[in-house]
């Protein structure tokens, strides 16, 4: 088993983050770019709905926290929870039991595109009818729409004139980093795996691989990852060495265990035993092949990759081996 390294959870959680927003992204921006902007939004909406995934956010914030009403205040402290979890910084306009507002200012998941900035309201919508299936939920205002900030409202009645606010101010969770960066990988994964089972049930296997690596190729988003780790662990070196070691943060920060089998500077020969990325098609394993391939080859661009065995293709673990020639 490959030594575990001693990385702060605060900086596991912004890495996760950072993961999950990039490929929400990612995924929203190439299938507008290739299908529009209405069949991106209705691929986004197959995403939500396999494996029920904004229904499994919410429910477990509810476990989790304790949470038993059914009102906009339920939905309120989910969504003080959320903001906690996910470094969103919102404002409380209005809470009631009867209407929940609320203003948020930055949000990691933004998207800049205002014919798919929709994408918010599908999400909330759901998270919201967990609590209360009556909820209304409405948007003023969109920073993904272009405006300056966004603004959601949850009512469970029609709007009146005399609407009672009960609470403008929110006490801060204290959150451990550990759980905060779980949910964030959780986030991470649950989309990759349901954009790449969107795409297979709309369009094919092939299509999806396809789109997986247009996104990937949209601002270069895999070599990021590889320099990024590079620079903040102030990895050198261009050989294979180099590459596990870039691995071995890699698999530490994505929560993956993983047994080494031989390292030199012109081989490296790991297996992978636990993976939360891993998907059940097996026509749609060879996803990461082509992710692992970018990574090598930004630190070495005559490093070969091979992957001999594939847990999304069946097999009981992944094996892989890079090599330089000697």
């Amino acid at each position: 088993m490959a030594k575990k390294l001693a990385i702060p959870w605060e900086l596991k959680h912004d890495w996760a983050m950072r993961g999950w927003a990039s490929s929400h992204r990612g995924y929203l921006y190439a299938n507008r770019k290739k299908y529009g902007p209405a069949a991106a939004l209705d691929l986004f909406e197959r995403a939500q709905k396999i494996d029920e995934r904004v229904k499994n956010f919410a429910n477990a914030i509810l476990t989790i926290f304790n949470l038993k009403g059914n009102d906009c205040e339920t939905i309120g402290e989910i969504l003080d929870i959320w903001d906690e979890l996910t470094g969103t910084e919102a404002g409380l306009l209005k809470r009631s039991k009867i209407i929940n507002r609320r203003k948020v200012t930055k949000c990691p998941l933004e998207t800049g595109y205002e014919d798919i900035s929709d994408w918010s309201l599908s999400f909330f919508d759901i998270m919201g009818k967990i609590v209360n299936s009556k909820v209304i939920l409405e948007r003023p205002k969109g920073m993904c729409a272009g405006d300056p900030y966004c603004e959601y409202v949850w009512r469970l009645q029609e709007k009146t004139s005399n609407e009672v606010t009960v609470k403008t101010t929110v006490k801060k969770m204290k959150i451990p980093w550990e759980l905060k960066y779980n949910f964030a990988m959780k986030g991470w994964t649950s989309n990759h795996k349901s954009w790449l089972y969107a795409l297979r049930e709309k369009y094919g296997a092939l299509e999806a691989i396809r789109m997986y690596e247009t996104f990937n190729e949209m601002g270069d988003r895999i070599k990021n990852i590889a320099n990024t780790i590079r620079t903040i662990f102030k990895l050198e070196g261009n050989d294979c060495e180099t590459i596990g070691k870039c691995w071995d943060i890699w698999h530490e920060l994505a929560g993956q265990d993983t047994n080494i089998l031989e390292r030199s500077k012109t081989i490296n020969r790991w297996r992978i035993i636990k993976c939360p990325f891993q998907t059940e098609y097996k026509d749609i394993s060879d996803w990461c092949n082509r992710f692992d391939h970018v990574i090598g080859s930004t630190i070495n661009p005559n490093a070969t990759w091979e992957m001999i065995t594939c847990m999304c293709a069946g097999d009981p673990y992944c094996e892989c081996v890079v090599k330089l020639e000697e």
